[in-house]
């Protein structure tokens, strides 16, 4: 191996025995016999220190040892190689954070009543001074009364750690509802009801997770096949659990 040779030649040249080259390249003496007599060869860090002690080209160092040569190669592209998947791992990896950190930062959670900021004026306008992006209301006929059936209406915020951060204006309120109006009309027997909303209640945490009552889903707090006395029964319990926000004079 020519590589063993020209090691041993830039050891004499400088008047070094193998014990004292061993000591700089931090090997053993029986290490440089293996070099100098072609039985292994240095690492590549160590050709390079080699290089850099005696001021001898990496080209000179490997002239005439094609073998050599060659696993020098593989070796530096089987650095490059690890240090890519090094890098792409560090690429994926920053992604998977940063994706979770945005859906941690936008995702919409439940707010509790008392970090709601909610409340209402006699009229019945409902509103809050925080910035809370999304409402949601559940309405429930409680009874009816000659041309109108009256409802009782269950409501919740929800917000982000980006909307309760954003910078908000002491004198601005973000308006939920005004209840003050008919909310709307349905024909029953051949006439005509208007929807008058007379009480508004905030909804408890308990029920939000127990019935997945979250953006884009639309599960009722009242079972569709509940019969009119289980369904009332329902609502008192529930308006009990809640916050009563507004009641109709």
């Amino acid at each position: 191996m020519e590589l063993g040779k020209n090691i041993a030649e830039i050891r004499k040249e400088h008047g070094l025995t193998q014990e004292d080259l061993a000591e700089i390249c931090s090997v053993t003496r029986q290490t440089i016999s293996n070099w100098e007599n072609g039985k292994s060869c240095p690492d590549l860090e160590t050709l390079v220190l080699i290089s850099d002690t005696f001021d001898v080209s990496l080209d000179a160092m490997l002239k005439g040892d094609r073998k050599m040569v060659s696993e020098i190669s593989q070796e530096q592209k089987r650095g490059k190689h690890f240090a890519f998947k090094i890098a792409a791992a560090i690429a994926a990896t920053a992604a998977v954070l940063l994706g979770a950190y945005a859906f941690a930062y936008m995702h919409e959670s439940y707010i509790p009543f008392d970090e709601s900021g909610i409340s209402a004026t006699d009229s019945g306008t409902v509103y809050t001074d925080r910035n809370y992006s999304c409402f949601y209301g559940h309405s429930y006929v409680s009874e009816t009364d000659g041309d109108e059936q009256h409802l009782v209406e269950f409501i919740y915020l929800t917000g982000s750690i980006y909307s309760q951060y954003l910078e908000k204006k002491p004198e601005k309120l973000l308006t939920i509802a005004s209840y003050s109006e008919a909310q709307g009309q349905t024909e029953e027997n051949g006439r005509i009801l208007n929807y008058i909303v007379t009480e508004v209640y905030y909804l408890p945490e308990s029920y939000v997770k127990e019935l997945g009552l979250q953006k884009g889903k639309h599960a009722q707090l009242i079972p569709v096949n509940a019969s009119e006395p289980e369904a009332q029964a329902l609502i008192r319990q529930i308006k009990e659990d809640s916050v009563l926000l507004w009641k109709r004079p």
